[in-house]
């Protein structure tokens, strides 16, 4: 293994009516291709997003190749990141990023949000609509991502960003298929991805929706913590939305009918919503409590809500969210069966707990070893998250 982790070979190449940026990172070729009327800018920033935690568990410093300068501000602020990012996971070592600096000087125009479709995505997009000019959608977050299923989106999404006054921005990238290559949990690298982008995408502000609310924040990839530290001189990021529950940005929404029924939530699919995952779940149930009507979406069957049981902290906190719905609208029914599964999922913490303090992890030890849980082959989870200690 290279003592350091290299980032060369920086350039951009128009290539078939489209830009791509790209890098050899590791020895690894990564990409980010945009139709061509969309320019991309020469930096570092987005390349050292994608490597920073693979550098930090395998404890390497990040070398920039000379000619490509990094922003003394984001510079300056990455030692106190690493330090956060080391507290999520003991597995992370600081590490030195060798580089040429620069204060950067680039007077860019526009302001992106990165855009899903999703309830957070789009609730940031009514928030900021006189001030957002640009929706940007990165390919690899969903399943079902085929080219066919992608193609359907950009046209889908092209024609509502032009209704709202906004230009879409298709981002095609295999920076998640480097991440997973490398055994980087997505719910911690896709934060960084997103927070690094906005300088080789020209903007002067970049929005970032939230994933969580102030009071049930945990380590996660995108966090009002971390995100603005990915700032430069040029691009001021900022995590948006904190403030507001998932039901309350639902509820916005359905005020907003262009917004709501362009709504794609799905985590098995890119171009339309099956009706049966927990996301889409969670964002039904959410509308039964609120007599919403999105055609975009079938309507909730109670015996569904056994999906939205929670395995893990980041499912729980939608869950809480939805209890609190179901007691400010008085649905009783809906109230007491989500609330067993929220309790069996609080039960199920009990036995760890035991472990731990009992019997010394014998049974976290013969879990890991007889049931071989997806997450165990990842080498950076941010902790609390995944299940990781169990």
């Amino acid at each position: 293994m290279n003592k350091k982790l290299l980032i060369s070979n920086i350039r951009v190449n128009q290539e078939d009516g489209f830009n791509i940026l790209s890098a050899d990172v590791d020895g690894d070729l990564i990409f980010f291709k945009v139709p061509d009327k969309f320019p991309l800018y020469i930096n570092a920033e987005w390349f050292i997003g994608i490597s920073l935690l693979e550098a930090m568990v395998s404890r390497r410093d990040i070398e920039v190749d000379t000619g490509v300068a990094v922003s003394r501000m984001f510079y300056d602020q990455l030692s106190e990141l690493q330090t956060i990012y080391s507290k999520w996971n003991p597995k992370l070592k600081k590490i030195a990023l060798n580089c040429e600096l620069s204060n950067r000087d680039k007077q860019f125009t526009h302001t992106g949000s990165f855009f899903s479709a999703g309830v957070d995505s789009s609730y940031t997009l009514i928030a900021k609509r006189d001030e957002i000019t640009h929706l940007i959608m990165l390919r690899g977050f969903d399943m079902g991502d085929d080219d066919s299923a992608w193609n359907r989106r950009i046209e889908n999404q092209t024609t509502f960003a032009e209704s709202n006054g906004k230009e879409l921005i298709p981002v095609d990238t295999n920076a998640r298929d480097w991440t997973e290559k490398k055994e980087i949990g997505w719910s911690f690298a896709h934060g960084l991805l997103i927070s690094s982008a906005g300088g080789n995408l020209g903007m002067k502000r970049l929005y970032v929706a939230s994933s969580h609310t102030y009071d049930n924040l945990f380590p996660w990839g995108s966090h009002p913590l971390t995100d603005p530290m990915w700032s430069t001189e040029s691009t001021k990021v900022v995590h948006h939305g904190s403030g507001c529950s998932r039901t309350l940005k639902t509820k916005t929404i359905l005020e907003f009918p262009n917004v709501a029924e362009n709504l794609q939530v799905c985590w098995k699919s890119i171009d339309k919503n099956c009706g049966q995952c927990s996301k889409c779940i969670r964002t039904m149930a959410a509308l039964f409590l609120l007599n919403g009507d999105v055609k975009s979406l079938p309507k909730l069957q109670m015996s569904q809500l056994k999906k939205l049981q929670p395995t893990s902290d980041s499912l729980k906190t939608s869950v809480i969210d939805l209890l609190l719905l179901a007691d400010e609208t008085g649905n009783i029914e809906f109230y007491k069966k989500l609330k067993k599964y929220y309790l069996k999922y609080e039960r199920s913490k009990i036995g760890p707990l035991i472990d731990k303090c009992f019997l010394n992890g014998v049974l976290k030890r013969a879990y890991r070893r007889i049931m071989k849980p997806k997450w165990l082959n990842l080498r950076v989870v941010p902790i609390n998250t995944e299940n990781y200690d169990l």
